[in-house]
């Protein structure tokens, strides 16, 4: 798949006078090229507009998706565990289908690119950072093991916390795992220290006791909220271990490591299946009483925002798809409305907490320099308008000492009629 390139417009006029000796030469220079070029730079910075534009249209179409295709994922999970109560069963029944995210990430490699490559070709390139020498199986169940293991705990501690809170509770405190994010990647990756994401996390942590204590000290919402932290937590340092192994995120590795996961889970997590069913700490049904409608449907909703989360980057904006994670907390809330037809769950405190977190949320997808930028535009602003008002001041004074000007050379001309 495509990445979308920005238009690239040289540096500015300013940068080659600083750095030529002859100011004039320079800018003579540069007019000769812009005259031999033609119209080709015009064209490419027209198109820039029209490249944001495709580019914010597609974040909130996929935004849009990523909160329904969650939403609808965490409702039929609800379902899924309400006729079948086996959580790892059920985590590992949907990690299987993560086998899929390297084909299609193929498939829109195959439509996009411009150069295109071999199936084994893009796969060795795409997964390099598992590997040193050659590629085998061993090596990508080893580069694999860790990351497949905090995706089934977090999966696991997920179901078990909705098992006990509703969706969009349990939606809510999954969106702190940004915060643990921030927290984990300042410690351990060294991040630049901003007071805005503290902020946000204090902000996050409040949330997540006044969602803890929602409904009394003596509730099952402590116990669901503390797994859903737990699985929040996991998820985050899922992601930071993957920006320490990967660095910046791409989607081909993305989907490498998506698919190792499921071929590890496949391989290596079905007697842990197998394990908890003999010891009875797990039951499965007979086949014919499994509820295959729903767990499939949970599964394949949650690969399509596995899918959406992951390749979405390479059509629009990051930022735009993490807005579409917070989204699946009102459009959790009104799945849960129009199937149960009950607002018995919400509440004050919960409507609070929910809005809490996502302020934080918000905070913690600001850039690094986000206030250098706001100061630095405030400060334009002020100065475009301190000029405007001194330029009609000024004609006003003009004016003013004009017309003083002309008056006494009217009079006069009236004296003498």
């Amino acid at each position: 798949m495509s990445l979308l390139k920005p238009c690239d417009n040289g540096r500015s006029r300013l940068e080659q006078l600083s750095d030529s000796p002859d100011g004039e030469s320079s800018v003579k220079d540069e007019e000769d090229e812009d005259s031999e070029a033609g119209g080709g730079a015009r064209d490419c910075c027209s198109r820039c507009p029209l490249r944001a534009m495709r580019r914010l249209t597609w974040g909130v179409v996929l935004g849009g998706c990523v909160a329904l295709s969650w939403a609808g994922a965490t409702h039929s999970a609800k379902q899924t565990l309400a006729a079948l109560h086996a959580p790892y069963f059920i985590t590992w029944f949907c990690s299987v289908w993560n086998l899929l995210l390297f084909p299609i990430y193929y498939l829109g490699h195959l439509l996009g690119a411009e150069q295109r490559q071999w199936p084994s070709a893009c796969f060795r390139q795409c997964s390099s950072f598992l590997w040193d020498g050659g590629v085998s199986v061993r090596v990508l169940l080893k580069g694999a093991a860790p990351f497949s293991v905090l995706w089934s705990l977090s999966g696991y501690l997920y179901l078990l916390a909705l098992h006990r809170i509703s969706t969009s509770d349990t939606s809510a405190v999954l969106c702190c795992s940004q915060a643990f994010i921030f927290l984990l990647s300042w410690i351990g990756l060294k991040d630049r220290f901003m007071g805005v994401r503290i902020v946000a996390a204090i902000l996050s942590i409040t949330g997540i006791v006044m969602m803890a204590y929602a409904d009394g000290f003596h509730s099952d919402s402590i116990t669901g909220v503390a797994l859903g932290v737990g699985s929040a937590s996991t998820s985050a340092l899922y992601k930071v271990l993957f920006r320490k192994r990967v660095g910046d995120f791409r989607p081909g590795p993305a989907s490498v490591l998506l698919s190792c996961v499921g071929l590890f889970s496949c391989v290596l997590h079905s007697w842990v299946c197998v394990l908890l069913y003999l010891t009875h700490v797990e039951y499965w049904p007979q086949s014919q009483a499994m509820p295959w409608r729903t767990l499939c449907i949970m599964a394949s909703l949650l690969m399509a925002f596995n899918v959406l989360v992951n390749l979405g980057v390479a059509l629009t904006y990051s930022c735009l798809i993490s807005l579409g994670v917070l989204l699946s907390i009102p459009a959790s809330t009104a799945l849960d409305i129009l199937v149960t037809s009950s607002v018995t769950q919400l509440s004050k405190v919960r409507i609070a907490a929910a809005g809490i977190i996502a302020a934080g949320y918000v905070m913690l997808l600001l850039p690094e320099n986000w206030d250098e930028n706001t100061l630095r535009w405030c400060g334009k602003l002020w100065h475009v308008g301190w000029r405007e008002e001194s330029v009609i001041v000024d004609e006003l004074t003009v004016d003013s000492a004009g017309a003083s000007r002309m008056k006494p050379k009217t009079a006069g001309i009236v004296a003498l009629s």
